[in-house]
């Protein structure tokens, strides 16, 4: 699991804390003549020079060493607790939802999933202003079974995790500190809500961002001063937090919660949106929100998957919206690589099924898809 952690900003302090001192060297002064015991002294520090050179090299090596294991971060979909997983979890525990993928999970560097509810005690919903809307929360118990299924984050970008209002927000991130678990897309503040969870591992930097382009209403925008969420629906401000988290890291990922809900296939406008954030510095891009998975498309050779789903969900889900699954993508020397296992949602869990259904879901995805090729698990842009 996750090694080492930043507070976000934290790269900006690293890279003005580095000195542009130069290391200045000498031979003798013109026309100085050496004695043998100089010379001998001289002989003898260019030696151990040469020695502190090699024990540098050896480290330097097992630096590259570290940075040439691959690294693989794992992303899951929507998270909810509501309706039949209460009586479930009351009656089995907080880990039996994720009793058979924990393992899978676990087996990340870092796993990623959406938090789309809100973890509070409030009583008081924010009523939303569109029909057939629901309000969720859950109790922080709950993250217990969410951190030992091996997750190290949880997106708070989305429709759900104001539910509660400012309150439940606040409620929610006091919650995730006290479990451990990172986050982005919301905060206190404009500043926290926008900023970069920044991870490092196997010495690379990665910056993780959160967006959602599906809100309510504009009141759940976080504020200077005021609590929210981070908003997908300004491109240029999202495009412009890209590159400056570009500039920090070695690798910047996006999850946007954005799309129509039950649709199999983004809007052109979400493909461009895509490709823009991409252009934009975005080594990947993943998306939810829609409850059903859509398809996977590559820029630049950079990954984006549409939707990834639902991952937990109550046993009202069947047919697409029980289909989930782990994206995988895997960072190696500057190259980013997807693939992705399919799982499903059963009796409120998530669980696996016979290979023959792994393989006609793998092979609906590349049909949903754009330009790419599903060969098994791994998915590759057409050649």
């Amino acid at each position: 699991m996750m090694k080492m952690l930043y507070a976000a900003g934290a790269m900006c302090l690293l890279t003005s804390g580095c000195g542009n001192a130069e290391e200045e060297t000498s031979g003798p002064t013109k026309g100085f003549v050496e004695t043998d015991d100089e010379s001998r002294e001289d002989q003898e520090n260019q030696e151990g020079a040469r020695d502190e050179l090699t024990e540098d090299g050896n480290k330097d090596e097992n630096t590259q060493d570290e940075n040439d294991e691959p690294i693989n971060i794992v992303f899951a979909g929507d998270i909810m607790f509501e309706w039949s997983l209460e009586h479930t979890i009351e009656e089995h525990g907080p880990d039996y939802p994720f009793e058979y993928i924990s393992e899978a999970v676990s087996e990340a560097d870092y796993a990623i999933a959406n938090l789309e509810t809100a973890v509070t005690d409030s009583e008081k919903p924010y009523d939303k202003p569109y029909e057939n809307s629901f309000n969720f929360k859950t109790d922080p118990e709950n993250l217990q079974g969410i951190t030992n299924a091996g997750f190290d984050f949880v997106s708070l970008a989305n429709n759900h995790t104001m539910d509660y209002r400012e309150e439940g927000l606040m409620d929610t991130i006091h919650a995730l500190d006290s479990f451990s678990l990172d986050y982005a897309g919301a905060g206190k503040n404009a500043e926290e809500a926008y900023a970069a969870q920044t991870i490092e591992i196997n010495g690379e930097t990665i910056h993780l961002l959160a967006f959602s382009q599906v809100l309510p209403t504009t009141t759940w925008y976080a504020g200077p001063d005021k609590p929210g969420l981070a908003s997908g629906y300004q491109e240029d401000r999202v495009i412009n937090l890209i590159e400056e988290a570009e500039e920090e890291s070695d690798y910047v990922l996006v999850y946007m919660h954005w799309g129509n809900e039950g649709e199999l296939y983004p809007e052109d406008e979400t493909r461009n949106y895509a490709e823009n954030m991409v252009n934009a510095g975005a080594d990947a891009v993943v998306g939810a929100h829609p409850h059903v998975l859509q398809g996977f498309e590559f820029f630049d050779e950079q990954p984006v998957a549409y939707s990834i789903g639902n991952f937990l969900f109550p046993n009202y889900v069947e047919g697409p919206t029980a289909e989930t699954g782990l994206l995988n993508i895997e960072l190696h020397n500057g190259d980013v690589n997807m693939s992705f296992n399919p799982w499903w949602i059963e009796g409120d869990q998530i669980i696996k099924r016979e290979e023959e259904e792994q393989v006609a879901l793998m092979r609906s995805l590349e049909e949903r898809s754009f330009g790419v090729t599903i060969n098994g698990n791994h998915i590759d842009p057409l050649s």
